[in-house]
């Protein structure tokens, strides 16, 4: 049984499609998609993208293309049929298109079924064809896996055919039995202790009443008497034994040659997350601020907040399966976090920046933490560590996938001492502590928060500009304002 098709929504970036009647390939019936209308002239002038190919022949790469489409979202893909003399042309290209279904279907484990029909535009005759994203992923071609990036195909990693597998099955690389771990393997003084915590944060009495194998069978951590990752790396006594890579390597540089003092950190993910915010909080600095209450107000050169949250994102979002450890760098000016582990396909890193849902790669892991009161399930994470660096005047954090996925908090360089050491004024102190609370200033505003006539306000923030504290957006007029330079 075919689910029925629509060709526009295969090709995202045009929204069009030509009044096609598509056929399967046993029944014939047809079918026409319900969208707004492109023809085939304009289909062949389209750019090929994730979703639309245009390969100039039936061959190799053409497979690998197929393939590609059906480990995504599918996909479109015109072919040009070769010129024919014969008298039965229209029999003779249905017999070409049948031979190169039956070379797809023969090619592909599990099997990929086209649909297709025959176009013909300027004279030349073309099959469209429909790939369909597979139900069961992934497929390969010759025992090789591709998936479509862009207007490209890529060769799957062993690690990535995993994690696609278990992505197109519900499930995650987590919640996986290990053949060789035992109940006795698990420190049950640790699942009690997240049991009490579950009680705390989540208001789960029940728990502490059921018997410790009933509890990790109802999380999913033991599957049939068998232990799964999850439980492993939350509970087991020793989870390095079976993964050797879960684990953080914590460093604090003056250079990238110059390490000063680092740190190997292993155990439970519960401990490693503990541990890795004592590292981290150890080589961070605080000063205390007059705040107007009784007592002064601790401010740290990052967040702590912020800071758990990364953490926490990390260590619930990386990829077990590859074999790399979770890696810390702390520097004079900066904070790196890199995890393991690309985004999940359907996130890019700008969505990081605003309110996204909740993908994770590591279901059990993260409801377990959920449950212990240490995530929320709203992908609100990244959006609160931006708001708490905010909320201190730093600059925005900076996501980037660069062999796994690393995050960056950075200093605020314009310290008190070193605004100072540039020749400010009290006047332009005071204005840099507003932008850097509210994030800008107009020229009417300065005025106002410090007492002074236009031109003298004027004055100080060209000042500003010129030492590259400011900067000024907008030209003249009520629009412009300025804010911290590089934010």
């Amino acid at each position: 049984m075919y689910s029925r098709l629509n060709l526009a929504e295969a090709i995202f970036l045009h929204r069009k499609f030509a009044k096609l009647k598509l056929c399967t390939p046993e029944s014939g019936k047809t079918f026409a998609p319900d969208a707004e209308n492109m023809t085939i002239e304009e289909l062949l002038h389209a750019a090929e993208s994730a979703q639309f190919a245009r390969p100039e022949r039936f061959d190799q790469a053409c497979l690998e293309t197929i393939c590609a489409f059906a480990n995504a979202s599918g996909g479109v893909m015109i072919l040009p049929l070769p010129a024919l003399s014969i008298e039965n042309s229209a029999g003779a290209k249905e017999a070409t298109v049948h031979a190169w279904l039956q070379q797809i279907r023969q090619s592909f484990q599990p099997v990929v079924h086209p649909e297709w029909e025959l176009q013909q535009a300027g004279g030349q005759d073309y099959a469209v064809l429909r790939i369909a994203e597979a139900i069961v992923k992934p497929a390969a071609i010759a025992g090789r896996c591709y998936q479509r990036l862009g207007n490209s195909n890529y060769l799957l990693s062993s690690a990535e055919i995993a994690r696609l597998h278990f992505q197109s099955l519900g499930k995650s690389w987590d919640a996986l039995p290990r053949g060789e771990a035992a109940l006795a393997d698990l420190d049950m003084a640790a699942v009690q202790a997240f049991l009490q915590s579950a009680n705390a944060k989540r208001a789960r009495p029940a728990l502490a009443r059921t018997g410790l194998a009933d509890i990790l069978e109802k999380h999913g951590l033991l599957i049939n008497n068998k232990v799964t990752h999850a439980a492993l790396l939350l509970f087991a006594a020793d989870p390095q034994h079976f993964f050797p890579y879960a684990r953080i390597k914590a460093g604090r540089f003056k250079s990238e040659t110059l390490i000063i003092d680092d740190q190997e950190i292993t155990g439970s993910l519960f401990a490693q997350v503990e541990a890795a915010f004592a590292f981290i909080k150890k080589h961070l600095t605080v000063k205390l601020v007059i705040t107007g209450q009784p007592q002064r107000e601790e401010v740290w050169n990052y967040p702590l907040e912020a800071v758990r949250e990364a953490l926490l994102n990390a260590i619930c979002h990386r990829d077990y399966a590859v074999p790399a450890e979770i890696q810390i760098r702390i520097y004079d000016e900066q904070l790196i976090i890199w995890n393991p582990g690309s985004l999940p396909p359907d996130l890019q890193i700008d969505d990081l920046r605003r309110r996204h849902r909740s993908v994770l790669r590591n279901k059990l892991i993260g409801a377990t933490f959920y449950e212990a009161g240490l995530i929320e399930k709203w992908g609100s994470g990244t959006n609160r560590i931006i708001a708490e660096c905010k909320k201190i005047g730093l600059p925005e954090p900076e996501w980037r996938e660069q062999q796994g996925l690393m995050l960056i908090l950075k200093q605020d360089v314009f310290t008190e001492d070193f605004l100072i050491e540039q020749g400010l004024n009290e006047r332009q102190l005071k204005a840099v502590a507003h932008v850097k609370k509210r994030r800008r200033i107009t020229n009417q505003e300065y005025q106002q928060l410090v007492e002074v006539k236009k031109r003298t306000a004027s004055e100080d923030l060209r000042q500003l500009e010129e030492k590259k504290i400011l900067e000024r957006i907008g030209s003249t007029g009520k629009g412009t304002y300025y804010r911290m330079r590089g934010r």
